[in-house]
């Protein structure tokens, strides 16, 4: 009865976590397929976006499962093996996505604030994705022993009774807790460097938006004087020609059309740089985002972690209904860094975008043909 109360209670939460998880697995689903078979990637820029999709997709799924039948069975998980796997799935998830975009945002710094140095070529891109495989694995493995369900007594509406919650760590003692201190030093330390990182990224995109924007008011003013320039001069040599060498400036009409013709092309050359500028800007914005996202997700979870290996004799459960569903929210915000990152790919990547808008169009298209030819038979 008390931990149908608990469900209850927790009810919005449950809600928010079905819907985040629905939407983070399709989303992610829909980026696999399209930057697997649709996009090209020669330079590299995209190569860790369908690597990030996958271990967000499983993110979703991990974190959505766990949490769900945590609200529906806190007292009473349904089995000690599932609880340890999707401990460890969640951990591993989290740590693994966490540290693509550390090596994303080294990528991005190399090509932006060291475009003449050593960069990472597809060989350690490689290396960096296995040895961010060994890592996670090494540090979320041990959750597979210490963790699972903890029979204990738990205190719910002031009534004590034995109960069966799913935990990271089934006992208490110095290593767990220096474990748990490990984890979150690695994930500060992580933030850190990748916020390091993008300090002077954040600084080169500035001064590139910027710069683009006085180009192109400069380009529009140079283009009118161009223009009046080239008009002047026509006027004038037509003027001053002799009347005899008149139709011949008129059947062979390039002393006059040559200057416009060069204006023409040199600003159809700009505008293709400023095209391409305009490109690489809003791709290392859209990283910028994806990596503001990841810290602002991770900062409440941390918080939560620690205070909750730190506070010995508190319990969220003490709290009311507000504070518990307000608890859990910080505690599993770190979700939201698995279910936004498609939103941003499909805002800023103009590519994803359009094959995107390709396929939905596709379907409502074979939709309404299905719909025609039922009508018709």
């Amino acid at each position: 009865i008390l931990n149908e109360r608990y469900a209850g209670v927790v009810l919005p939460n449950t809600v928010l976590l079905a819907l985040g998880m629905t939407v983070g697995a399709v989303g992610n689903v829909a980026v696999i397929t399209l930057y697997a078979s649709k996009i090209q990637d020669k330079k590299g820029d995209r190569y860790f976006i369908p690597v990030l999709a996958f271990i967000d997709c499983l993110g979703c799924a991990a974190n959505g499962a766990f949490y769900t039948i945590d609200n529906l069975y806190l007292f009473l998980f349904p089995s000690d093996a599932l609880c340890r796997v999707l401990i460890f799935l969640l951990t591993f998830a989290s740590g693994f996505s966490a540290h693509v975009l550390l090596v994303i945002a080294l990528q991005r710094y190399l090509l932006i604030c060291r475009p003449f140095g050593q960069q990472l070529t597809l060989y350690w891109r490689r290396v960096s994705l296995g040895i961010i495989t060994v890592v996670c694995l090494g540090y979320a493995s041990p959750l597979l022993g210490i963790g699972g369900v903890r029979h204990s007594n738990s205190t719910f509406l002031n009534r004590t009774f034995p109960s069966h919650e799913c935990v990271l760590s089934v006992e208490k003692s110095a290593g767990t807790v220096l474990y748990f201190g490990l984890i979150a030093l690695i994930s500060v330390a992580n933030i850190l460097i990748t916020v390091a990182l993008y300090v002077p990224i954040t600084r080169a995109i500035y001064r590139t938006f910027s710069f683009r924007k006085r180009t192109l008011s400069y380009t529009s003013r140079d283009r009118r004087m161009s223009d009046s320039r080239t008009t002047q001069i026509s006027h004038i040599e037509i003027q001053e020609s002799p009347k005899h060498e008149t139709s011949d400036i008129a059947n062979n009409g390039k002393q006059t059309v040559s200057p416009k013709r060069a204006a023409k092309v040199h600003q159809k050359t700009r505008t293709c740089e400023s095209k391409k500028d305009k490109v690489k800007a809003t791709i290392n914005l859209m990283f910028l985002i994806i990596i503001l996202v990841y810290i602002l997700s991770y900062i409440p979870t941390l918080a939560i972690l620690i205070a909750t290996y730190t506070l010995s004799d508190f319990t969220y459960l003490e709290l009311s209904t507000a504070g518990i569903n307000l608890w859990l929210f910080c505690a599993r915000f770190l979700l939201l860094n698995h279910v936004v990152n498609p939103f941003i790919y499909g805002y800023f990547d103009i590519g994803f975008r359009a094959e995107f808008i390709k396929i939905c169009c596709c379907f409502d298209k074979r939709k309404i043909e299905y719909s025609v030819n039922s009508q018709t038979t």
